[in-house]
């Protein structure tokens, strides 16, 4: 799994909303405004503040099962990579068919998602349409997309996320999330995430 930040949103824009809110005048100085988001947002729990903070994350290599849990959070956009247009690559390729799945490390499930994966290539060459061949793709099957999301929903997310009752795959992701965060704005997170 490959995560990065493509693009995010500056500090100070939570700073000219949190003045806007209470008639104060933005701070020059980024600890003056660090601390002045942490005291409104993480302490006083005004975190619609930090609505206005934005991060756009390119997520390589996560399964299809792991997708299904991300998008449960509503308050994101998401572009996935299209089964529709991209499944023709299993057709013609030559390596191995176990770099398109997410290994569970259960030998009895990763044996069956590669001899599924050798189906679907099968069924490909046979020339049925992938709209209908993406039916028969197995949940580890990996999948990429593009996620952006406000730094209020990615408290919500890394706190559910992190959670040692998350599903182990989307625990890895929320931790790489986390790590691809700049480093001025982890203090926003530091709380939440779990270890």
């Amino acid at each position: 799994m490959i995560v990065e930040v493509l693009h995010y949103t500056p500090l100070e824009v939570a700073d000219i909303a949190i003045c806007k809110c209470y008639g104060n005048e933005p701070h020059s100085d980024s600890e003056k405004v660090k601390a002045r988001i942490n005291r409104v947002a993480n302490v006083s729990k005004h975190a619609s503040t930090i609505e206005h903070l934005n991060y756009s994350f390119d997520i390589d290599g996560i399964s299809r099962a792991c997708l299904q849990e991300v998008v449960r959070h509503r308050i994101a956009s998401y572009t996935v990579k299209s089964s529709r247009y991209t499944l023709q690559e299993l057709k013609d390729e030559e390596i191995s068919l176990s770099d398109y799945l997410v290994s569970t490390k259960n030998s009895h499930i990763d044996i069956q998602n590669i001899l599924q994966l050798k189906y679907v290539k099968l069924k490909l060459i046979e020339g049925i349409p992938n709209d209908i061949i993406k039916y028969l793709l197995p949940e580890a099957y990996k999948t990429s997309l593009v996620m952006t999301i406000n730094a209020r929903s990615l408290q919500n997310f890394l706190e559910l996320r992190s959670s040692k009752h998350a599903l182990w795959e989307i625990q890895l992701l929320a931790k790489a999330m986390y790590e691809a965060i700049p480093d001025e704005h982890k203090f926003l997170y530091d709380n939440i995430i779990q270890s």
